[in-house]
């Protein structure tokens, strides 16, 4: 199966972004997912899940998030995930014209911040009828950022927040700070690997993508998604970036159909085989049971006579 994808264009509130689109060689139509990175990686990155997805037959559109990687957008790398929000809706609506995709089979997939992105997407959006969410991190900015970085981590980072705005509101550049800053000696060097493989990528963002990171809670929403599938896939082993108890605290706010996978591995396990396969293949179950599979809503017809007749008077 040849997995080249198609560069495509969408336009997300008056911006063009820029994705990545595959499409299965089965009968078609087929159900829709569109994937989300995490922060500004890029579109590519996401070609080693796509793949999974694409042989089980899914249509699939990978995306850039605006400012970041192909997609248009300025001050580039503005992580800011209300915005990647609107990038998910808005590759919805583009995704629903394909002549290949089943419009009303339409599901999310998202890794790391880009799940809690995604869940946040489905919530406000009800086309959307499935979510996977691989590796999550983010739930609570706040909180998550104050386990980072501790609570005097995280005061410091106000004193160069406040800096930050007083310099732009006088009309000067904002300040510009790694992407990924990794101290564990296992991840150190993810950052120039990433860059290496993907031409695109930037390891850096906005100062004030942090400022937009504090005030992101979907946590506060999530328990609104119900009834839309929601399947989370979190790392058991040592993460100090994906943290258990940030999954773990949203998920019990989740309503039902709900599902918690905890796989025994470490922060780049679930990025790499056997952790990625063992992932995927619950992913694409997930897919198949609610997005494949989807049963629309029956209405109920009204009896003429008897108890439910007079229930609608």
């Amino acid at each position: 199966m040849d997995m080249s994808p198609q560069k495509v264009t969408f336009t997300s509130l008056g911006t063009a972004c820029a994705g990545d689109l595959y499409v299965p060689e089965v009968a078609l139509p087929v159900p829709g997912l569109v994937l989300g990175h995490s922060g500004v990686m890029v579109k590519e990155a996401l070609a080693v899940f796509a793949e999974y997805f694409v042989r089980a037959g899914f249509a699939v559109l990978a995306i850039d998030y605006r400012t970041v990687g192909a997609s248009e957008g300025e001050p580039r790398g503005q992580d800011h995930p209300l915005r990647q929000v609107e990038d998910f809706r808005s590759a919805i609506s583009y995704l629903q014209s394909r002549p290949e995709v089943d419009a009303a089979r339409i599901g999310l997939w998202g890794v790391s911040v880009g799940g809690s992105v995604a869940v946040q997407a489905a919530v406000l959006d009800r086309r959307v009828k499935c979510v996977v969410v691989q590796s999550p991190s983010v739930w609570n900015g706040w909180r998550y950022l104050e386990r980072l970085v501790g609570h005097a981590g995280v005061h410091a980072l106000r004193q160069k927040l406040d800096e930050d705005w007083q310099r732009r509101y006088e009309g000067g550049d904002g300040a510009r700070v790694p992407h990924l800053s990794l101290d564990a000696e296992s991840v150190q060097d993810a950052p120039d690997v990433a860059a290496q493989m993907f031409p695109s990528y930037r390891n850096e963002k906005t100062l004030e993508s942090t400022e937009q990171l504090l005030t992101f809670a979907p946590e506060d929403l999530i328990h609104r998604l119900a009834p839309t599938p929601l399947l989370m896939i979190a790392n058991g082993g040592w993460d100090p970036y994906h943290l258990i108890e940030e999954a773990q605290s949203a998920y019990a706010k989740a309503g039902e159909p709900k599902r918690l996978e905890v796989l025994p591995y470490d922060v780049l396990g679930l990025y790499t085989g056997p952790g990625l396969d063992e992932a995927m293949a619950l992913a694409v179950d997930w897919f198949d049971r609610y997005l494949r599979e989807l049963r629309a809503v029956t209405a109920t017809p009204v009896p003429a006579t008897g108890p439910g007749a007079a229930m609608t008077q």
